[in-house]
């Protein structure tokens, strides 16, 4: 078998050299050319800056309380106890143009009219206890302090006349609360 086997190899140089035979090698195709890749276009958006906020400038505090010349407390007295019927009552003496509110259910008040140059009050309500009446000067509804300034401090107010911040009183500007004692009838 040696003997055929070196002219078969001739035989395949030979043809290979000529062309007569061809060796299957892998067919290269080349890859289809694929359009490139669209990316959607996306609208151009455009920045609109907001306008910068007004800068507020802070107010100083107050030195002095800028409702003091606006708003007097009203000066509240006791005039006079007595009894009607075995009920303790309280006469008490504000400011004509005053207001007053009881602080509890329990305290009955009612307005006496003005005598001289006093508005007279009569209280009643358990005897020998204590209550507390709100008294206000009229002449103040409209002095107030803005509480909701950018330009205080928490806690503070601003005074527009003034034009500072002030730390507002827990009673509105003008009132006053007074202990008002009822007496005991025998």
């Amino acid at each position: 078998m040696k003997g055929n086997r070196v002219p078969f190899i001739l035989f395949l140089l030979a043809s290979l050299a000529t062309g007569c035979l061809q060796v299957a090698a892998p067919e290269v195709t080349p890859a289809p050319s694929l359009p490139p890749t669209s990316h959607p276009v996306l609208p151009q958006v455009t920045k609109t800056s907001l306008p910068s906020p007004t800068a507020v400038e802070e107010a100083p505090l107050c030195t002095t309380d800028p409702l003091a010349g606006v708003c007097s407390v009203p000066k509240v007295g006791m005039l006079s106890k007595f009894c009607v019927k075995k009920l303790p009552y309280t006469l008490l003496g504000i400011p004509p143009g005053s207001t007053f509110q009881p602080m509890d259910a329990e305290l009955v008040c009612k307005d006496e009219g003005i005598r001289g140059e006093v508005r007279q009050v009569s209280c009643t309500g358990r005897e020998l206890y204590s209550y507390e009446i709100k008294v206000c000067d009229t002449n103040c509804s409209g002095a107030q302090l803005e509480t909701d300034s950018a330009r205080c401090p928490d806690g503070y107010g601003y005074s527009a006349e003034a034009g500072c911040c002030w730390l507002p009183s827990t009673l509105e500007p003008g009132c006053v609360i007074y202990k008002l004692d009822i007496g005991a009838c025998p």
